[in-house]
């Protein structure tokens, strides 16, 4: 501590060569400019944060969440402290008389100035502790105390948690408190330290800490890509799901290259080994009120086709797989148009038969917000299909991004468009139940916002119809456990109300730019968290829809509102901020 004194009483006397000589004296403001820097030793941290974070994103493993605490204590909370300390030892020497380290007999002898009202800066600054400020008997000397030894210290903690907030951005903001907790206790362990030098450190320290606030804001976010890869360590499911674009076909699409002759490329990885489900015996879809069961639609639903010379399908490309298996983008001879093919990994008769069973109760859900089947195939029959196996879905392909892509591309959607996407999606989700088919993996990577800005639900892969028994892979219930209704991931069975809860997830993603329950380092901890019914920490806060979310949200289901009440509330709101209950998505266009 000595030493530390010794070079802090250097600079002082630095700071007090330079500095006015006026009233309260040189060595007053000399010790309000040290404060100053004093001020931004949390800066170091929350820029050392920020700049961190850049590369690791928004979640933190053990060994990292220890550091930012380690960080956040010891630059907020030690460093300051070591400063006040040093800097009160120096001045109290002085007004005892003795010698201080690092100052000269003449420097000192300085220290012992008269100046103004404030009597001799030695006395002025070393004299009187801290906790002897408070003295009711003398109401301005207890005036000043309350106001540089309380107000400012709170008003200097508020600076620093904005500072470290803005570091924390796009992230988990517990690490926060190792920043603002240590800081606000300063003004407590400091109690024995002399009441003057530590007034216009405080002083110095609020300006330091003000203009920490614009530094940090300096250092910027996480680039989406880095948040989005630090949320989900697996992001290729979510890229596989997005190849299912289930939507108006872009005219453009019509003019393909020329088909290809090479088969398909074979799956990159093994089948998944999935819970034997007995297959229904018939291939039906339920009816929407009960009673006798409806057959299924006629394949192909496309309403125009042409007569076929040679191969009816044309690979392109391999461009991801959905729930069951892999997806192939072709062209259709038959249909005139771009398609996406999807089949099974594995050609066994338990995964053709739910590939039927997806077609089939697909096919029967018309809305132009949901994906549309237009044929179902064997692999056997065409030399196109040559490198697929199995039964082959036949859809309708649109171009576009998810709604996960967008949002991590230009931000966070306005209200405006959150409606919009929310109303769309919800009245396609009513379409599909009203079938009695279920989507059970709503999440932002099976939203699809196609060239217009149109959103479109996709990858039906898990879904089924109700009554189907519950499919799990591997043990686990299959969908995204950051999406997951509470009482999916239970182990109960999915229900409209369970779609209900995963939409407004999704929204809520929309809005916030994170999952509503936050990220999770594994699938077993976010289906733990989900089957708990952990609290939604990471909801929009500015947003119009908040009360909405939080109410589509309720882990009990029976008290969420269903979907097509969400989409009335959704289409007034619209209409009373004069916005049209359609029109094309947005996002990053402002806040609300």
């Amino acid at each position: 501590m000595d030493t530390l004194a010794a070079l802090l009483a250097g600079l002082l006397n630095n700071l007090r060569s330079i500095g006015p000589d006026v009233c309260p004296g040189p060595w007053a403001w000399a010790t309000t400019v040290l404060g100053i820097a004093v001020g931004l030793l949390p800066t170091v941290g929350t820029v050392g944060v920020a700049l961190w974070r850049k590369r690791i994103g928004s979640r933190y493993n053990a060994a990292q969440g220890g550091a930012l605490a380690l960080i956040g204590v010891v630059t907020a909370g030690l460093l300051p402290l070591l400063a006040f300390a040093a800097v009160g030892q120096v001045f109290s020497a002085a007004a005892a008389g003795g010698g201080v380290p690092g100052l000269t007999t003449a420097q000192v002898r300085n220290l012992g100035t008269q100046v103004c009202v404030a009597g001799a800066q030695s006395k002025y600054l070393g004299a009187g502790s801290v906790g002897d400020a408070f003295d009711p008997s003398d109401p301005v000397a207890l005036g000043l105390a309350v106001l540089l030894l309380v107000v400012v210290p709170i008003v200097a903690t508020l600076f620093v948690l904005a500072q470290i907030r803005l570091a924390l951005r796009r992230g988990p903001a517990w690490p926060s408190r190792f920043f603002w907790l240590p800081f606000l206790a300063l003004g407590l362990v400091t109690v024995g330290t002399p009441a003057g030098s530590s007034e216009h450190l405080w002083i110095g320290v609020s300006i330091g800490a003000f203009v920490g606030i614009v530094l940090t804001a300096m250092v910027g976010t996480p680039r989406p890509e880095v948040v989005a890869r630090s949320l989900n360590p697996g992001p290729a499911a979510d890229r596989r799901s997005t190849a299912t674009r289930g939507a108006q076909p872009v005219p453009a699409q019509r003019h393909d290259p020329a088909p290809q002759s090479r088969p398909v490329q074979p799956p990159v990885r093994p089948p998944s080994t999935q819970t034997r489900v007995p297959p229904p015996r018939t291939l039906v879809a339920p009816a929407p009120t009960g009673g006798a069961p409806v057959p299924p639609p006629a394949f192909p639903a496309a309403a125009v086709q042409r007569p076929v010379r040679g191969n009816r399908f044309s690979p392109i490309r391999r461009i991801g797989a959905g729930g069951f298996g892999r997806v192939v983008l072709a062209h259709d001879a038959k249909l005139g148009m771009t398609v996406a093919l999807k089949a099974a990994h594995a050609p066994d008769a338990e995964t053709e038969e739910r590939i039927r069973r997806e077609a089939a109760a697909l096919a029967a859900v018309r809305h132009p917000n949901c994906v549309r089947i237009l044929d179902l195939v064997h692999a056997r029959s065409d030399p196109g299909l040559a490198g697929l196996d199995g039964m082959v879905i036949v859809m309708e392909y649109v171009q576009g991004s998810s709604l996960g892509e967008l949002v991590q591309q230009r931000g966070p959607l306005d209200d405006v468009a959150a409606a919009r996407v929310w109303s769309g999606v919800a009245g396609a989700l009513h379409a599909a139940h009203t079938r009695g088919v279920l989507h059970r993996d709503v999440k932002p990577g099976n939203v699809i916002v196609d060239p217009a800005g149109i959103a479109h639900l996709i990858d039906f892969g898990i879904a089924r119809r109700t009554g189907d028994a519950t499919l799990t892979m591997a043990g686990y219930v299959l969908g995204t456990p950051d999406y997951l209704a509470p009482e999916v991931a239970g182990g109960k069975k999915a229900s409209p109300a369970s779609d209900c809860w995963q939409l407004a997830a999704t929204v809520s993603y929309a809005l916030a730019g994170f999952p509503p329950r936050g990220g999770h380092p594994d699938a077993v901890s976010g289906l733990r968290a989900a089957a708990a019914g952990a609290k939604l920490t990471h909801l929009p806060r500015r947003s119009a829809h908040l009360s909405l979310l939080k109410s589509a949200m309720r882990n009990e289901p029976a008290k969420r509102p269903d979907l097509p009440t969400i989409q009335r509330g959704l289409d007034d709101w619209l209409r009373r901020h004069g916005g049209a209950t359609t029109g094309a998505v947005t996002a990053g266009t402002g806040r609300r």
